[in-house]
C-alpha cells in the first residue's frame, strides 16, 4: 500500500516531492478528449489499479494501485481512453480512463496537521491527521480546505494538503 487511508497511522520517513510542483507554471489546455482542463484533480476510483508506461495494455505494468480508492492523482495528459496521472509521489504513468472518479481528495502534506472545527487558525481542534493520510474532499476557499477522513470533518490550510492547486477554490 503506497499511501494511509485512514487517519491512524502513516508511511513514516515518506516526503512529498510533489509539493514542488504547486509552484511550476503549468498552462491549463482545453480541447482534449474529455473536453476538460489539463492539468486538472481527479482520484482512484478503482479498488485496483494498473499504472502503465503507456496509454494502452501493451505497455509495461509500472505499478498497482491496490486498495488506494480515493487517493488524489494529478491528470497531466490524456487521450482518449487513458489519462497520464502525477501522483503525491511524484510518480507519472498512465492509467485507464474509466479506473479514474472525477470526486476530489486530498493527502495530507508534510508532518501533523491539526484538523479544525472552522477555517480559522484559533478553531477548536477536531482531530490530528499524519503526513499521508488521505481524505476525502468537502470543498475549499483560498486558504482553507474542508476534508473528512474516518467520521471526522474539519478546516486544514490550503498549504498542508495536496491534491488542489494554490488558491484553488472548490465548491
Amino acid at each position: 500500500m503506497r499511501f494511509n487511508i485512514g487517519i491512524a497511522a502513516a508511511i513514516a520517513g515518506a516526503a512529498l516531492a510533489a509539493l514542488a510542483f504547486w509552484g511550476s507554471s503549468a498552462i491549463a489546455q482545453r480541447g482534449n478528449p474529455s473536453g476538460l482542463e489539463v492539468p486538472r484533480f481527479e482520484t482512484i476510483g478503482s479498488p485496483y489499479v494498473n499504472v502503465r508506461q503507456g496509454p494502452s495494455i501493451e505497455h509495461a505494468k509500472l505499478w498497482v494501485y491496490d486498495g488506494q480508492r480515493g487517493l488524489p492523482v494529478e491528470v497531466i495528459a490524456e487521450t482518449e481512453s487513458w489519462r497520464q496521472i502525477r501522483d503525491p509521489e511524484n510518480d507519472i504513468g498512465w492509467v485507464h480512463a474509466p479506473l479514474l472518479s472525477r470526486d476530489r481528495g486530498v493527502v495530507v502534506a508534510g508532518g501533523m496537521r491539526s484538523l479544525r472545527q472552522r477555517p480559522d487558525p484559533e478553531a477548536p481542534i477536531v482531530a490530528y491527521l499524519e503526513a499521508l493520510v488521505v481524505a476525502e474532499l468537502q470543498e475549499c476557499t483560498p486558504d482553507w480546505c474542508q476534508v473528512s477522513v474516518d467520521g471526522y470533518t474539519g478546516w486544514v490550510r490550503h498549504d498542508e494538503v495536496w491534491g488542489v492547486y494554490p488558491g484553488e477554490v472548490v465548491r
